[in-house]
């Protein structure tokens, strides 16, 4: 049997090492999707694996809405159309892959920030 490598192959795995077409990325990095659903924002970004998905939300905030006064803590994050709960963990933890979506939304009347008390 013999395994599809083309362009119309099926296999979504991040490509790693030195290449330098769409979706290459070193082998430590993934290139994701930071969107804003409620304001039809998208960014691009190509982010290290290690990097928590905290710290991509507030590089989401600055290049998204284009400043930098915006509270963080007044967003959460969804990752396959679930919130993340925990925002410490990084992104390898959470399980991204190449070319997935990290939404970023404010919450608002109908969801509400965890109470931390």
């Amino acid at each position: 049997m013999r395994e599809e490598t083309g362009p119309d192959s099926q296999d979504v795995t991040p490509r790693t090492g030195g290449g330098s077409g769409p979706g290459a990325a070193a082998a430590d990095t993934v290139t994701l999707r930071l969107v804003m659903p409620d304001r039809w924002l998208e960014q691009v970004e190509e982010l290290p694996l290690d990097m928590s998905v905290e710290s991509a939300k507030r590089i989401g905030l600055r290049k998204l809405l284009m400043r930098s006064g915006d509270d963080p803590d007044d967003y959460y994050v969804e990752y396959a159309e679930r919130e993340v709960r925990d925002e410490s963990q990084t992104l390898a933890e959470l399980g991204v892959q190449a070319r997935e979506i990290l939404s970023i939304r404010k919450y608002d009347l109908g969801h509400y920030p965890r109470y931390r008390g």
